[in-house]
This record gives C-alpha cells, structure tokens and sequence, in this order.
C-alpha cells in the first residue's frame, strides 16, 4: 500500500531530523559514556530529567502533529483484533523479559539501577516515568514520527521498519545486548497499532511492560541483594 504525495511541512522535517537523527547521536554518546565508566544513577536521580525528557518529547510531537494534521487520538475504540495482539504480544514479552530481568541482577549490572524502584517514592517516580513513556514514545514513535517517515518512503513497511531501527537506537543506553529485542518489540508495536487502527492499546501495553519491568528488578534486586553484591551504591 502507498500513501498519496503529501508534501513534509519544516516542522515535519525538522521532527524527522530532531528524532531520527539528534535523538540517535545524543543516545549513542551518552551510551559511550555509560560504558566508560561514568556513574549510572538511580530511580531517583534518573526519574525528574527522563519524565521532562519525555514530556517535552511528547509536546513536541503533539504540536508538529497539528501542524502537519496527523491524526493522533481518533474517536473510535480501538478495534479487538489490535486487543488481543497487544494483550498477547505483552504476556509473551513479559514471560520472555523475567529471566534476562533476572539475569541482569544477578550479574549486578550497574545500568538495572536506572529501572529498579526501591522505595515507595522511587516506585511513584517509576509509574509517571512508564505512563509519560507509554504515551509519549508512541505517539512519537508508532505516530508523528512513523507518518512522516511514510510520507518521506512512500511505503509503510519500510516507515515501520525505519522507525523500529530508531527505536532500537535510541534505547541503546540499555546496552547493544538489547538492541535486537527492542526492534523487535517495536515491530511487534507498529502491528498492534496496524490491527487495533489507533495508538490506545499500545500505549497499553507500552506503560504496562515498563511498569512490571520496573517492579520485577526492584523485587529482585531485594531477594538477590542487588546492592550489597559490591556494586558502588550512589544516593
């Protein structure tokens, strides 16, 4: 299927460039820099600076959807084959996730401290930072940023394609391990999206994952003793 010629407004290319070319740099260099040796925060040091990320990413691609009339929210409920595809893609993630979350702690990573709540304030912090990311990197991501790149191609394979390899990029901090896994869940994201018709359910299943992630690495990191494992402990 293509989509007819529309023509990319200065705001749509500078939101293509913004997010598929600054974002992916900046990621990358902070990625390098994670791997040198630099400090990796916790929950509460990460959490005030990723949700002002987030929710300026999300205003950002909010306002270049208005003025490249992209349609974000529709009326309509999402339809039950996206649902289903969704409820199913987030209980095979899940089950598939627990043993390399496990995994992760007991080779006391240092960068699970940035996903590992482990009061009652950091597990607050860690819900509004999985609702801001679950509607924000969709609605960048499977919507302004997927249109676009359609608009650029002309094919929406392609623009799924593309854009599942950005995302993948710029969750790069997490680890080049992890690479695969997250063009893999975006893939499966743009699906969801194709089959419910709108973004609902899988900003759903977006918040939902990073939420159990969250709560599942501050479980293990109690039962496993994931601070007093000789991992440098930042407050």
């Amino acid at each position: 299927m293509l989509m007819n010629v529309v023509e990319i407004g200065p705001f749509g290319w500078l939101h293509l460039i913004f997010f598929g070319v600054y974002i992916p740099v900046l990621v990358l260099r902070s990625q390098r820099q994670l791997a040198s040796g630099r400090p990796i925060p916790w929950v509460r040091q990460y959490s005030p600076s990723g949700a002002f990320a987030q929710l300026l990413f999300l205003l950002i691609s909010l306002g270049v959807a208005r003025l490249e009339r992209i349609e974000l929210l529709p009326r309509q409920l999402p339809r039950p084959a996206g649902v289903v595809a969704g409820a199913v893609m987030l209980g095979v993630l899940i089950a598939f996730m627990r043993v390399r979350w496990r995994r992760n702690v007991e080779r006391g990573l240092p960068i699970v401290r940035m996903f590992m709540p482990r009061d009652r304030v950091e597990h607050a912090q860690w819900t509004t930072l999985s609702a801001l990311a679950g509607v924000g990197e969709e609605i960048t991501w499977r919507g302004v940023q997927f249109v676009l790149v359609w608009r650029l191609v002309g094919d929406p394979i392609l623009s799924a394609a593309v854009c599942a390899a950005l995302f993948a990029v710029v969750h790069a901090v997490q680890g080049w391990w992890s690479t695969p896994i997250f063009m893999a869940i975006a893939g499966g994201c743009h699906v969801v999206v194709w089959l419910s018709g709108s973004l609902y359910a899988v900003m759903v299943v977006h918040f939902v994952y990073d939420l159990a992630a969250g709560l599942n690495y501050g479980r293990l990191g109690r039962e496993l003793g994931y601070e007093a494992a000789g991992i440098e402990s930042q407050t």
